[in-house]
This record gives C-alpha cells, structure tokens and sequence, in this order.
C-alpha cells in the first residue's frame, strides 16, 4: 500500500504537474539570492526575495545533538515542513502554516520556536487546507475531514463544524476581525460560507455555474478591505468579488499561458495599494493585479531554487510589507519583501507564465 506521502504527492502531481525548472539555474547550478528581484532591472524594485523556512533551525533553533552524536548516527527530534498548502501570519509575526500532513504548524521567529498543534489537540486538523488568523484565534479547514476548526494560538481547539453544519470539503478561509466575520471557501458544494467569529452561521453564498457570481470547485479566498472579500474561481479560471451581503461586484481572468490569465489560481492576498496577489500553482509563481484585473507584476517560475516554486498554494500578505507563499512540493515557505510602488505604475506587458 502507498503511503499518505505518495498519494499525496501523486494527487498534486495528477492535479497540476511539476514546473520546469527555470533554465539560467539548471545551467550554473546555483542563483545568486542578492539578484533576485522582481521585475528585473533597470525597472523600479517591487518585490525582492528575503529568506526561507524549512524547518526550525531556519528560525534561529539550536540543533539539540553534537557533532560526535550525529557521526555516531544519533537522530535528533527535529520538526521540517513536508507539504505546506496554506499560510496566516498575526500582527506579532508568528507565521501559522496548514500542512497536509502535519496539520497545523507554529513558527516564531522571535523565539527561534516551532511548534505542532497537534501536540495540544491531538484531534486537530491532520490536512489543514486552509488558514486565517485574527488577534486571538487561528481558523483552519481540513478538506479530507470536512471540517472547519478554530484553536487559540498555541493551538488548542476550542470549537469544531463539520458536514452536519454544511461543510464540504472547505478550502479556504479568510477573517474580518473588525466586521466580526469568517468567511470559508465550501469547495464541495461550489460555495461560500459566511460565519461570526464564534463559528455561528450566517450566510451562504453562490452556487455552481461559470456565470458571474457563480463558482467551480473554488479554492482559496482573502478579505479585501472596504470591499468584501475575493475568491479563487479555480476551474473557472478567475477571481471572483463579493460584499458581505453576498452582492456579486466583479470579476476578472480567464485560462491561458500568459500574465494576466490563470492556469490554476490559489492562494490570494491584498496589499496596502489594494493590489491583488494570486498563487498559480501550475504557472508557478504568484501574479499582482490592481483591482480591475491589470496585471502588474508576476514573480517567480518553476525549480527548486530561492524565488522559483513547485505547486505554490498559499499567500498572505503582512502588516510590515513582507510576503509568505507556501512552496508546497519543496516543502518550504518562501518570504520576500514588498516595495511600494512609485507614483506613476505602468502595467507590464503580458508575457508566457512558464518558461
């Protein structure tokens, strides 16, 4: 029998196949990290890579055995990612990470610390899908369990929905602190749930179609302030608007191998300038549009390398500017800096998502 790791990497790879690595990294083996900015030069700097999370010795963690106990062949009890699919990060910086095999996962910088949340509750999320983080709790579905949870942050589970509530193979999930709302991605019925904080019901929104308004096996969503909040019209090959009344505003997007189009959207997040940044787990990058749908920047392309991807899923965007993707199938969660825009922005022309 195949383990859990080789289903799970043979869904991905059934799903959106492994990206060709980028062509420059193959030849020389290496990438010199202080160059890898987006665009290139001599255009003005919008995003440039900072540093990688693997494990907790990424974080600042001493390793816990000598040099002679690992000649001797002494494992050490050391905590590494394995298949990060989504990604929350609170205004202190803790980075919460959904794994598909390790459930919920921890990670502070600040303390040199990462932590599993099935330490505490053992009956936590095993595939966290989906992720949201507010001051005081972390939100995560688990698409395998149909579930929907919500856990203080060292990750006790306080509250748990499931299929008699109506959840179906939920993706996504996204929180308005201030609006008191959660909103989940409902993949298994092409739907979107709307909750109060406390897991209380409160709307639902869409049905299945490739009308506006309308969803297909959707995926992950983000609040978009002032607005509502956007979604991942996976299998429709665009993103969606809505109000929180469940008002369709807009969409944009359609399939093709260019910037501006879609592949396989994910992951979404908003910055400061209202731009919208979307996960293509088959491009292989993530892409940044304005609200209307311009592209304006795209970053990274398939490999293994700082900047490039395998099956990128996650995005959020943090209050100090830094942005977290979660490479899935390199088991890593990428960082990288967000430059504000000049005053005057121009589009930048479509160009092939791969390479």
């Amino acid at each position: 029998m195949r383990t859990l790791q080789t289903r799970l990497m043979t869904a991905l790879l059934v799903l959106g196949g492994l990206c060709a690595p980028l062509a420059a990294q193959k030849a020389s083996g290496k990438l010199d990290v202080s160059s890898l900015v987006w665009p290139p030069p001599p255009a003005p700097t919008r995003m440039k890579w900072v540093s990688e999370y693997r494990n907790e010795f990424d974080l600042g963690a001493k390793k816990r055995t000598s040099f002679l106990d690992r000649l001797a062949g002494k494992a050490q009890d050391s905590l590494w990612l394995k298949q990060p699919v989504s990604i929350a990060v609170d205004d202190n910086g803790t980075v919460f990470v959904g794994d598909t095999q390790l459930g919920v996962v921890g990670m502070d910088a600040a303390k040199k610390r990462m932590w599993l949340f099935s330490k505490l509750s053992p009956e936590a999320p095993t595939a966290a899908t989906g992720l949201a983080v507010d001051s005081k709790f972390v939100y995560a579905t688990d698409s395998a369990q149909s579930q929907l949870s919500v856990f203080d942050k060292e990750g006790r589970r306080l509250k748990t929905l499931g299929p008699a509530e109506g959840i179906q193979r939920p993706v996504g999930v996204a929180v308005d602190e201030a609006k008191d709302l959660v909103v989940v991605v409902n993949g298994g019925d092409h739907t979107i749930l709307l909750f109060n904080r406390a897991l209380k019901p409160i709307k639902k929104i869409g049905s299945r179609g490739d009308k506006p308004g309308q969803l297909n096996y959707p995926t992950y969503c983000c609040i978009v302030p002032g607005t509502g909040f956007a979604v991942a019209d996976t299998a429709n090959f665009r993103v969606q608007y809505f109000t929180y009344e469940g008002k369709f505003l807009s969409t944009f997007g359609k399939q093709g191998d260019y910037s501006g189009s879609f592949s396989m959207p994910k992951g979404m997040a908003v910055d400061p300038e209202g731009n919208l940044y979307v996960v293509d787990a088959k491009f292989c990058n993530f892409q940044v549009f304005r609200k209307d749908g311009q592209v304006l920047l795209f970053v990274g392309t398939g490999g293994t390398a700082p900047g490039t991807f395998q099956i990128p899923c996650g995005i959020a965007f943090t209050k100090d500017g830094f942005v977290y993707v979660a490479d899935t199938v390199n088991a890593r969660i990428q960082r990288f800096q967000y430059v504000a825009a000049p005053p005057t922005e121009s589009p930048v022309p479509p160009q092939k998502g791969r390479d």
